[in-house]
């Protein structure tokens, strides 16, 4: 009896913690870039090949259709290490971010910007890295 008892109450108890062990593992994004784009807005982090990092994001409290971009340049974003940052208008969301030059003394980042409504028309604004040195292109 104290067998089925046991057998009862240990069994299911074991079953239950093995029940996830093969359950796959998220995808996680490159350590390159990371994005997220929610109710908050568009957020995201890129590494540059000097090592610095770019941090583009839509203003927090701002509305999703209109508002402004911030691109902020970090020697070293784990340590907080700021160098600089461009800030401008946009009519729309940010649909992308896309660096097209990424040599280890000059970077160029495309920002792709999508306006609200039934036009979907877009629009590029270039940024420019140089060093410490940010700019818009």
């Amino acid at each position: 009896m104290r067998v089925l008892l046991v057998a009862l109450f240990v069994i299911p108890l074991l079953s239950a913690c093995s029940v996830n062990i093969h359950k796959p593992k998220p995808q996680l994004q490159s350590a390159a870039s990371t994005e997220r784009v929610d109710g908050a807005g568009f957020i995201e982090a890129i590494e540059l090949a000097s090592g610095a990092s770019l941090v583009i994001e839509e203003g927090r409290l701002e509305p999703r259709s209109i508002g402004s971009v911030t691109v902020k340049l970090y020697r070293d974003l784990n340590v907080g290490d700021f160098a600089g940052a461009v800030n401008f208008v946009r009519d729309g969301t940010i649909l992308k971010a896309v660096l097209i030059e990424n040599g280890s003394d000059k970077q160029k980042l495309s920002i792709t910007m999508v306006t609200a409504g039934s036009g979907n028309y877009q629009a590029s604004q270039l940024v420019c890295i140089q060093g410490d040195s940010i700019s818009l292109c």
